[in-house]
């Protein structure tokens, strides 16, 4: 008698560990009104709630397709903001100049920027010459034909090197680069003005004590601060030349971001129900990625479902 519940208890355990080592598969429901109108929240009902849970909207940016998407093609676009003013004579405009270069080794000193191929696409871009300060759109840029793949730098540089009269002064803002691709009801972003962000690079007309001399970024300008070029140092009197650079971080004209996906719940948290808002009318594909995990493996489920958003 022993003998059988000593035998009875091993194997028990056996099949108790061989339990534990388990993973249960997803198997959990969502349930919700198929059609709604933009601005109306959506309630999702979930039953058997698995220990993650993720949700793509289907909606621009949050499309599951895309999750993995990081290289697109298509036509890409470059625009930003300038205005200047004070110049006088033949400083009064002309002094803000756009280049790009491919093999600039992108350390931000003077002999990086002389020893670098520059281009020049100014002449593509609407240059201030209101002479008021009034931040002016460059206009919507095709740059496609600099996308290839391979890091680029764009640089502006601001150049007055008649020291006869007054130079001027110049704002930079706002930098956006887009593509636009087939079926993205928007642009998507490759880079914009913080990110990859800028670095300024003094050439000629470093005056120690004067510090506007050169570009620097002035959180008192603008909505949120803005890039500033004041040029207008004297040496004994006389004003000096002065070349300034503020240059990208390398850019790749050809990556764009990935879509996101909602964390809706992680393995500690309860989730019975969120809701959702779309912001455009259309038919669209919602995306549920359901996991389990222990410290055995990982189980996991993706269930699709269509809905239709009306005005």
């Amino acid at each position: 008698m022993k003998k059988i519940s000593y035998l009875f208890l091993i194997v028990f355990t056996f099949l108790s560990c061989e339990d534990q080592e388990t993973v249960d598969t997803p198997d959990f429901e969502i349930s919700f009104n198929e059609t709604a109108k933009v601005g109306e929240p959506i309630r999702f009902d979930v039953q058997n709630t698995p220990n993650f849970l993720n949700f793509y909207a289907g909606d621009f940016g949050h499309q599951y397709k895309y999750k993995d998407r990081t290289n697109a093609e298509g036509t890409v676009t470059m625009s930003f903001l300038n205005s200047q003013k004070w110049g006088l004579g033949p400083n009064k405009e002309g002094a803000l100049s756009v280049f790009y270069s491919k093999d600039y080794e992108g350390t931000s000193t003077k002999e990086a920027v002389q020893n670098a191929t520059w281009i020049d696409i100014t002449e593509r871009f609407n240059i201030s010459k209101l002479y008021d300060f009034t931040l002016q759109d460059s206009g919507i840029v095709d740059i496609t034909d600099l996308a290839d793949g391979s890091p680029i730098y764009f640089g502006f540089r601001y150049l007055c090197d008649n020291v006869g009269t007054r130079p001027s002064e110049w704002y930079l803002d706002e930098l956006f680069i887009q593509m636009e691709v087939p079926e993205a009801p928007e642009p998507l972003t490759v880079a914009t003005e913080d990110k990859p962000g800028f670095n300024p690079v003094d050439v000629e007309g470093i005056v120690e004590g004067w510090n506007a001399n050169k570009w620097y970024f002035d959180t008192q300008k603008g909505e949120n601060g803005l890039w500033r070029m004041r040029g207008q140092a004297k040496v004994d009197g006389d004003w000096i030349a002065n070349e300034d650079w503020l240059i990208t971080h390398p850019i790749n004209l050809t990556k764009v971001n990935p879509d996101q996906g909602l964390p809706l719940k992680t393995y500690s948290e309860k989730l019975e129900s969120f809701e959702y808002t779309y912001s455009k009318p259309g038919n669209y594909t919602i995306t549920f990625i359901g996991s389990n995990e222990t410290i055995y493996g990982q189980e996991t489920v993706i269930k699709e479902y269509d809905i239709t958003i009306t005005e």
